[in-house]
């Protein structure tokens, strides 16, 4: 605070005598102080034919190609091993004999998982994954128990 006023009033009233000491050089063009035009622009955007309003879009058209439809996607054929759901095609793959062990077997109903689970093939293929995974596990479980006796 400079003698008893705040920075704030002593700045307006420096400015307010710095406009009291300067002339005014020329009256402002309007009221508001704006030395710019005095009337607006206007242009006339109203056509005869309502037609010709989208013309600029018409022509911008013309040069885009039709769209094509994309080709209906080919149904996939169902894999060959997908197809082999029976108890005897399974075994066969399995191969499970006498020697295998708790541990070998268990390896084996792993890695026939891997290949042959319902949630690693397409939709329409689960059921025969579903049947081969049935068969798988009920193979290797009965051989199990037999290595318990």
């Amino acid at each position: 605070m400079l003698f008893g006023q705040s920075v704030f009033q002593s700045v307006v009233e420096r400015l307010e005598r710095e406009v009291e000491d300067t002339p005014p050089t020329e009256e402002p063009a309007s009221a508001f102080g704006i030395n710019s035009f005095s009337a607006s622009i206007v242009f006339d955007t109203t056509t005869q034919d309502p037609s010709s309003a989208n013309l600029p879009l018409d022509f911008y058209l013309d040069f885009l190609e039709e769209p094509t439809p994309a080709p209906a996607p080919e149904p996939e054929r169902m894999p060959a091993y997908l197809e082999r759901t029976s108890l005897s095609d399974v075994s066969d793959e399995l191969a499970i004999t006498e020697k295998d062990t708790a541990e070998t077997l268990g390896e084996k109903r792993r890695s026939f998982a891997r290949a042959n689970h319902p949630d690693a093939v397409r939709p329409e293929f689960r059921d025969n994954a579903n049947r081969r995974m049935t068969a798988a596990n009920l193979l290797i479980d009965q051989a199990i128990r037999f290595l318990d006796r």
